[in-house]
C-alpha cells in the first residue's frame, strides 16, 4: 500500500499542530528567519558553513517537538536524485598539481575538489530540504497568510496589490497537498480496476505507462476546482472592495526579536565567512 501513500509522503504543506517553542513565536520572525537562512544556505560555498546550518535545523526540528520520522520521509523521497546529482560532480574537475587524482577509469577521472563539489551539492540540497521541511511542519497556512499580509503591507505604498500575490501563495499551499490527495484517490481506484500499482520490478517504460492513465484525470480535477474555487470567489464578491481588514492581529514579543536576530547573525555568518 506504500504505493498509493502520495500524500503521507508529501512533507511540503503538510503542518504539524504540536505545542512547541518554535510553533509559539510569532509568524513574521519565523517567516523572515526561514528565508534568511534559505538564502545564506543557498549562496555560501563553504561546506563546513552548510553544515553548521544542517546542525541548526536539525536542532529546530529537536526543539520543535517534530517526530523523527518526518525527519527521515522529507529526504527519503528525493534522495536518490541527489545522490546521482552528487556523483555527477565527482567528474567535474580535471586532475591538475593543486588537485590530487583519486580514481581514472578512460577518460572519466575522480578528483579531491570533485569529491568536495560533490559533498557540498548533497549536504546543501539536504539542509534546503529539511529547512522547508522544517517550516512547512511549524508553520501553518494560516500562520503563514497573516505573516504575509503583515510583511507585504509596504507594498501598498507603491501601488503593488499585497492581497493578490497573498491570494496565489494561499492557492499553492492549498492545491499541493490536495492534488497529492487526488493522485492518491485515482491510483487507488485505478488499482481495485486491476491497474499495476505497486509493483517494485518495473522499468521506465513500464513505470511510465502505470502513471500515464493518472495524468488526465488530475488535469481535468485541477481545472474543475480551480473553476470552482473561481465561482465561489466570485459569489463573495472577491475584488470589490480594497479595505479589508482580519479579526485575528499578530503581536511581536522580545522571545520573537530574540529569535529573529540570532537567525539572522547566524545567517550573515554563513554568507560572510
Amino acid at each position: 500500500m506504500s504505493a498509493f501513500e502520495f500524500s503521507q509522503n508529501l512533507s511540503f504543506g503538510q503542518y504539524l499542530p504540536l505545542d512547541s517553542w518554535i510553533h509559539r513565536l510569532d509568524a513574521r520572525a519565523r517567516i523572515v528567519g526561514y528565508v534568511s537562512l534559505l538564502m545564506a544556505i543557498t549562496f555560501t560555498s563553504h561546506f563546513f558553513m552548510i553544515l553548521s546550518g544542517l546542525i541548526l535545523i536539525l536542532l529546530g526540528f529537536q526543539i520543535s517537538k517534530v517526530p523523527l520520522k518526518y525527519v527521515a520521509r522529507s529526504i527519503k523521497t528525493p534522495l536518490i536524485f541527489l545522490a546521482i546529482i552528487a556523483f555527477l560532480q565527482f567528474f567535474r574537475f580535471a586532475p591538475d598539481p593543486t588537485n590530487q587524482l583519486i580514481f581514472a577509469l578512460g577518460p572519466f577521472t575522480i578528483t579531491i575538489n570533485g569529491l568536495i563539489a560533490g559533498a557540498v551539492v548533497m549536504v546543501r540540497f539536504i539542509t534546503l530540504i529539511l529547512l522547508i521541511s522544517l517550516a512547512s511542519y511549524s508553520l501553518s497556512s494560516s500562520d503563514m497568510i497573516y505573516g504575509l499580509q503583515s510583511l507585504f503591507k509596504p507594498l501598498n505604498w507603491l501601488g503593488i496589490h499585497s492581497e493578490d500575490l497573498i491570494l496565489v501563495i494561499q492557492v499553492t499551499l492549498h492545491y499541493i497537498p490536495m492534488l497529492g490527495q487526488a493522485t492518491e484517490q485515482i491510483a487507488k481506484a485505478q488499482a481495485s480496476r486491476g491497474a499495476n500499482w505497486g509493483i517494485k520490478k518495473q522499468n521506465i517504460v513500464q513505470r511510465v505507462k502505470t502513471i500515464y492513465p493518472v495524468i488526465i484525470p488530475m488535469f481535468l480535477i485541477s481545472l474543475q476546482r480551480a473553476e470552482n474555487m473561481a465561482l465561489a470567489m466570485d459569489a463573495r464578491g472577491y475584488g470589490s472592495s480594497s479595505q479589508r481588514g482580519s479579526y485575528r492581529h499578530l503581536e511581536f514579543k522580545k522571545k520573537d526579536g530574540l529569535f529573529l536576530i540570532a537567525v539572522l547573525i547566524f545567517s550573515l555568518v554563513i554568507v560572510i565567512l
